[in-house]
């Protein structure tokens, strides 16, 4: 192989020489106080930085070479002054309000913010701009070209949430670094009314087969027997049955007693279980598969519930009580709305509290991830009211560790990526393994 074209620093030093002029290369390269040299470089990058070094530079002259060179620093001081204090006196004569076009809304839908200025200054505001508190971004919301003096001006732009959540999800500040953008100063913006951002849902399938269902008169009818509802079928009597029930005309056939089988109007109980531990999710942001779980919970609470089921929902020591109704749909997709990132409950201890413990009225539906999956070993997967939705964490995001599946047991629904989500909950599960 041709080596004379190889450079030398690609090439170990293996002279004295070498490795002296490499050592102090790095010795003349190493940054003893790195906090100190971050604001050094942050202040000498700063347009107000560079000019309060010139300022500096300036007033160096004037000292030791012409008396102009105090001119120029009072001229360097004067725009440092004007760029500093006007934006902070602009500030102070301006009341902000924000107001959401609604109080609800889910992820992807375009909501209208309205800002309301009051400026009581007798000179205008300018180059404003509305920052923080609808997501991860530094660049400003919206931008405001002027509020005029002694006026109240109103502004309005649409916005359109990504994730979940109650927006604004942080302060909301007033910026403005006019006339020159040396220095922005900021001012908190009032919030009238906050925004509860659900999570998305998708269509659900049929509710599974739950063999405690609550007995309730009026409500569901489902293909069930019981004392209440339409006819499904005839057989013999039974000690106990009402006489209003007999088939008199099958009972002369059979020369024996013969009883209407009734339709059955329940309403079955679930528990949906939230494992919302971020050590056991992957990646971060809208697409992660903490975001993804969530949307298949409130996914199943809201199909479940407009199909007439009770349902709760527990997650890291918070529990909502099942029930039905739209006040119930309201309350559980607020709750998965505002579930902080700080809920680190393991899956275990949720389901050790009384309340999954003793849950015994129907079915229990667990949504986690691979990594709980494993090392829950899926012994509690052959309970009989008892469901699992595992989504795989490294298909949502960079993976520290992803298991391997092995010998597990096969969960009641597999979900490999968000893309097979709508499809899968649409009826996945009527070929699993705990199918009807």
């Amino acid at each position: 192989m041709n080596t004379r074209g190889r450079s030398v620093t690609e090439a170990p030093p293996n002279t004295f020489a070498d490795r002296l002029r490499e050592w102090l290369r790095a010795l003349f390269a190493y940054d003893c106080f790195p906090v100190f040299s971050a604001h050094v470089r942050r202040f000498v990058c700063h347009p107000l930085g560079v000019l309060t070094l010139a300022a500096l530079a300036s007033l160096l002259c004037g000292l030791f070479l012409h008396a102009q060179g105090f001119v120029l620093c009072g001229g360097v001081l004067a725009v440092i002054a004007l760029g500093v204090i006007w934006p902070w006196l602009s500030l102070r004569g301006l009341d902000g309000f924000v107001a959401f076009d609604r109080t609800r809304a889910s992820e992807g839908d375009t909501v209208q913010v309205r800002l309301t200025l009051r400026n009581v200054l007798p000179w205008s505001a300018w180059g404003l701009a509305v920052r923080g508190g609808f997501g991860e971004s530094a660049e400003a919301v919206a931008g405001i070209a002027s509020a005029p003096s002694r006026r109240t001006a109103l502004c309005r732009w649409e916005f359109k949430p990504l994730c979940r959540g109650v927006y604004p999800l942080a302060a909301l500040k007033l910026t403005t670094g006019f006339p020159f953008g040396l220095w922005e100063n900021s001012r908190e913006v009032t919030v009238e009314t906050l925004l509860v951002v659900w999570p998305r849902t998708f269509p659900v399938g049929p509710i599974p087969p739950v063999s405690g269902d609550r007995q309730v008169e009026g409500n569901v009818s489902r293909s069930k027997v019981g004392t209440n509802g339409d006819v499904l079928g005839v057989r013999p009597y039974r000690r106990g049955d009402s006489p209003r029930r007999i088939h008199w005309g099958q009972s002369a056939r059979h020369d024996r007693l013969i009883v209407c089988e009734l339709q059955a109007t329940s309403r079955p109980v679930i528990q949906i279980v939230l494992d919302a531990d971020p050590r056991v999710h992957a990646g971060t942001g809208p697409d992660s598969s903490r975001e993804w779980a969530i949307r298949v919970v409130a996914s199943f609470a809201m199909g479940w519930l407009e199909d007439g089921a009770q349902v709760g929902l527990a997650w890291g020591g918070h529990d909502i009580p099942p029930a039905a109704g739209q006040a119930q749909l309201h309350k559980i997709l607020d709750a998965l709305a505002a579930l902080p990132e700080e809920c680190d409950t393991p899956l275990a201890e949720v389901l050790a509290c009384p309340k999954c413990r003793g849950f015994r009225d129907g079915l229990q539906v667990i949504v986690t991830t691979d990594r709980t999956h494993a090392r829950q070993g899926c012994g509690v997967c052959e309970a009989e009211d008892q469901r699992w939705v595992v989504l795989k964490a490294g298909a949502f995001g960079e993976s520290a560790w992803d298991p391997a599946w092995g010998d597990r047991p096969s969960p009641w629904l597999l979900i490999e990526s968000a893309e097979a989500v709508p499809a899968l909950l649409r009826g996945g599960w009527r070929e699993a393994r705990h199918g009807s």
